[in-house]
Order: C-alpha cells, then structure tokens, then sequence
C-alpha cells in the first residue's frame, strides 16, 4: 500500500505545478480581458421567462477611463506583462445594473 502512495506522489505532485505561461497562453487570456481597455464596458439583454418578458442591463467604469488605451495596446501591454512575471496594475471601479 505504502509503495503504490510513494508511486502516486509524484503525479499528485506534477498535476498540482503551475503550467508555465507562454505567449499564446497570455494572448488569450488579455484577449478575454480586453473589453476594459478604454475604462467603459456594458451589457444588455432582453429574455421571456414564466413571469413575463424582461430586460437587463449594466454599465461598468473604471478607473481606466483616465488613460484609456486600444485594444491592442492593452493586449500588448497585457502579454509583455505577463511573460515577466508583473502583476496587474491595482484597477477600481463601479459597475451599475438592473433588471425589470
């Protein structure tokens, strides 16, 4: 029994190493975080439900609007980050939204 657990432990070990960040990997993931580049991001949406139609919507500003950048800014921005090992920059905001 205790052979099989000394055998196991380095896979348990392996499984839990953090994967190591590649371009491709940070591309995508400041890809998905890019929507916030310029400081200002929203939804809306409209739905039938068993209690009738509804709508939503939400507006979220952060403090990003007070130096807003493109899209690819951001993303570039983002990958060089990344790849060194910085952490991201301190980011605050509001978000607003509701439902009728």
């Amino acid at each position: 029994m205790i052979r099989h657990m000394l055998f196991l432990l380095p896979l348990v070990a392996t499984a839990c190493a953090p994967v190591p960040m590649t371009p491709e990997r940070a591309a995508r993931q400041c890809r998905a975080e890019a929507s916030q580049a310029d400081g200002i991001s929203g939804s809306v949406g409209a739905g039938v439900s068993n209690r009738g139609s509804f709508g939503t919507g939400s507006i979220t500003i952060t403090n990003r609007v007070f130096n807003p950048q493109t899209e690819a800014e951001f993303v570039a921005d983002c990958i060089a980050r990344r790849m060194e090992g910085r952490p991201e920059p301190t980011t605050f905001g509001v978000s607003i939204g509701g439902r009728t």
